[in-house]
């Protein structure tokens, strides 16, 4: 079996490590037939892996992860084949950054105000940019030493959640509803299905099981009509149950099923290349049909 994996992020990733040449490498280490670098909001990757194995057999599936809102949900929107050099991209993206960094304040405010020790320049001066993300927030608090003696944080050094502490952080504080979750602003994501689609690709929910209900038919319906043609059904995020439940949306709703571990690096320490189930090949050649039929 031709094996793959369609979703990965590249250190150009605000929450990643490894470049794309390193992921490359490690990509023919495991065999694999094709990826794709979806990084958040970035086609930056693309050009680069594109030359890196232009005479390689790795097919490299050019891609991105919008972050997207829909109504007080968030939505995660791979987009696969894109025109990845248009400018409309960038257009649609305009005003995030600054909601970034409006949104790490906030965060930090609002753990101070549920008692943790934490500073925004304590983070600033551990980070490569002005906007760190939650999960590199979790990863400076969890390195003091006054967290370490704190009861609560307890379980993401040795407990139920110190398998990926970092991520099991944002998890439990910044995600919708949680006790330090910040709305920001974002694309609609109605809006980005659209333009993916304007720009050539093909649209996909990513890992759906993280915001959504298999049960919650009505939103995917909805975002049917702006031109979802996948769902990510083998992720990381889902459980045996969980998979199969998507899988059978996918099936009720004529969308393609697709495959990806969403690798990181040591945010998700138990996260490996190609580590996820269904991985077959013939998820890109039905989304190349997809494509071509458009």
């Amino acid at each position: 079996m031709k094996r793959i994996d369609l979703h990965m992020h590249s250190s150009y990733s605000d929450d990643a490590d490894y470049t794309p040449q390193e992921i490359i490498k490690m990509a023919q280490k495991k065999n694999l037939s094709a990826i794709s670098i979806t990084d958040h909001n970035l086609t930056t990757a693309i050009p680069e892996a594109l030359e890196i194995t232009k005479n390689d057999d790795l097919e490299i599936i050019p891609g991105i992860e919008f972050d997207t809102n829909y109504e007080s949900n968030i939505l995660h929107i791979l987009g696969y084949y894109i025109d990845y050099n248009s400018p409309k991209i960038s257009e649609l993206l305009s005003g995030m950054e600054e909601a970034k960094k409006e949104q790490f304040y906030k965060r930090i405010d609002r753990l101070q105000e549920l008692g943790y020790s934490i500073t925004a320049k304590e983070v600033l001066d551990k980070a490569d940019n002005d906007r760190p993300l939650g999960g590199f927030i979790a990863e400076v608090l969890l390195a003091k030493a006054e967290s370490k003696e704190d009861p609560r944080l307890k379980k993401y050094y040795n407990g139920e959640r110190s398998d990926q502490p970092y991520f099991n952080f944002y998890l439990d504080f910044f995600r919708s509803g949680m006790p330090a979750d910040i709305p920001c602003w974002k694309p609609n994501a109605k809006d980005t299905i659209e333009l993916i689609k304007e720009l050539g690709g093909v649209a996909v929910l990513a890992h759906p099981g993280s915001t959504l209900n298999p049960k919650e038919e009505d939103v995917i319906d909805d975002l049917i009509t702006s031109g979802l043609q996948g769902i990510e059904a083998y992720s990381t995020y889902h459980d045996k149950q969980e998979m199969e439940e998507w899988l059978e949306v996918a099936k009720n709703k004529n969308l393609l099923a697709t495959a990806g571990s969403d690798f990181h690096g040591h945010l998700k320490p138990k996260i490996e290349l190609g580590g996820v189930a269904g991985n077959d090949y013939s998820i890109v050649e039905e989304l190349k049909n997809l494509r071509r039929n458009k």
